[in-house]
C-alpha cells in the first residue's frame, strides 16, 4: 500500500459517520444474534465494513453469506480500542520492522501494546466472536480467513467470494 493511499485511509478514519440509514441496513442484512458484533465495532471500523459491503453490492455480489462477513470481517477489533496512533504505528512497524511486534507481550490487556495484539489477530479473534453469536459456518471462515490471500487461481466458489471480500477491503 502507498502512502498517498495510507493518507486517504488515515482522512477517512477521523471524519467517519455512519447514518441512521445504514444503521437500519445493518438490520437488515444481519440476523438479530450478529448485530451486536456490528454496533459494537468503532465508528470508523463501521464505516470501512459498510464501504466494503457497498462495494461488493456494487460489483453486483449478493450472496448473503458473503454480504454479512463484509459487515463483520472486522468485528474482533471490538474486542480493544485500537487507537489510531496505534494503527498508524502498527502500520509503520510492519512496513518496516514487523519481527519488532514478535516481542511484544501481546495479551497483557492492561497494556499500551494490546491493541496491537488485537489488530494483529482480529480476524482469528472476529470469527470467534461471530461462531459463538451463531454466525454461519460460512460467515466465521470468511471472517477468519479475509487477511490471508487466497493462493493462485480460488477454485471453489467460496475461495471466489473471499477473494472479493479480500479485494473490496483492500480498496477501503
Amino acid at each position: 500500500m502507498g502512502a498517498a493511499y495510507r493518507v486517504r485511509q488515515f482522512l477517512k478514519a477521523i471524519r467517519a459517520s455512519v447514518s441512521r440509514e445504514e444503521v437500519a441496513l445493518v438490520r437488515q442484512v444481519l440476523p438479530q444474534g450478529l448485530q451486536p458484533l456490528f454496533l459494537r465495532m468503532a465508528v470508523n471500523d463501521q464505516r470501512h465494513s459498510l464501504d466494503v459491503y457497498r462495494t461488493l453490492k456494487g460489483q453486483g455480489y449478493g450472496d448473503r453469506d458473503l454480504l454479512m462477513a463484509a459487515l463483520l470481517h472486522d468485528c474482533g477489533k471490538a474486542l480493544g480500542r485500537i487507537g489510531l496512533w496505534q494503527r498508524v504505528a502498527l502500520v509503520l512497524v510492519q512496513a518496516g520492522r514487523p519481527t519488532v511486534l514478535d516481542s511484544l507481550p501481546f495479551t497483557d490487556a492492561g497494556s499500551w501494546h494490546h491493541a496491537f495484539y488485537i489488530q494483529r489477530e482480529h480476524a482469528r479473534l472476529g470469527a470467534e466472536l461471530a461462531a459463538q453469536a451463531g454466525a454461519p459456518a460460512v460467515v466465521v471462515e470468511y471472517i477468519r480467513r479475509h487477511e490471508t490471500p487466497v493462493p493462485g487461481t480460488p477454485q471453489t466458489l467460496e475461495d471466489k467470494l473471499l477473494r472479493a471480500l479480500q479485494q473490496a477491503d483492500s480498496i477501503n
